[in-house]
């Protein structure tokens, strides 16, 4: 059973209409042209300094999280012809004992086998904290600890030559068990505030007058 779904490139394309975070867009960018470029050279040092393409995006609902991570996955399909995936968590977690677990490591290695295309892949994590648990609440079930601490395992095996770039979206981030947190290199909080607002309403006057 495949754990993961390609997701159509007229969608990436219809959910990519970014308007402003272009700060947060350039940087992730940067990293993105770092990781999934075949510059040998390049490869080396970003090892060396344990860079990786494993982002979060957090804040409140409606601030543009998912539309960033769906620009971001249109340049890389753009520029390096990485698709984007996402796990297909009604697959992976059932009420079989044990089998939780056996489909989590499933899933992760059909990322790294679809990674070794040459171009790599995007795998998109919408409200991340839904899969995952705080290792410290005692009402967890143990498979579901396990997986947790198996899916914090996958995100530090990420290794630069296996050109993965990682977008998860919460907006529970302080919710987040700290060991979790640790493992995205980088984390931006996503805020609409009054330059992204007077964006959003130009936007909608563009749109309004061409209809």
């Amino acid at each position: 059973m495949k754990f993961l779904s390609r997701i159509d490139e007229f969608l990436i394309k219809e959910k990519s209409n970014l308007v402003g975070h272009i700060e947060v867009y350039n940087a992730c960018k940067k990293v993105i042209n770092l990781v999934h470029s075949s510059n040998k050279e390049m490869s080396e040092i970003c090892n060396e300094l344990d860079i990786r393409s494993i982002n979060i995006f957090y804040g409140e609902t409606g601030t543009g999280k998912t539309t960033l991570s769906y620009s971001l996955a249109k340049y890389a399909l753009d520029e390096f012809e990485a698709e984007l995936y996402e796990i297909n968590m009604q697959h992976v977690i059932t009420s079989d004992l044990g089998k939780t677990l056996e489909n989590f490591h499933s899933a992760y290695e059909e990322i790294k086998e679809l990674s070794a295309n040459g171009n790599g892949i995007v795998l998109f994590l919408d409200e991340v904290d839904r899969l995952i648990v705080d290792r410290n609440q005692t009402n967890e079930v143990s498979e579901m600890k396990r997986a947790f601490i198996s899916f914090m395992d996958f995100l530090q095996s990420i290794s630069f030559e296996n050109r993965i770039t990682i977008l998860a979206t919460t907006n529970c981030f302080e919710l987040l068990d700290p060991a979790l947190k640790r493992r995205f290199s980088f984390q931006y909080e996503i805020k609409c505030n009054r330059f992204e607002l007077d964006l959003y309403l130009n936007a909608i006057k563009k749109i309004t007058k061409r209809n």
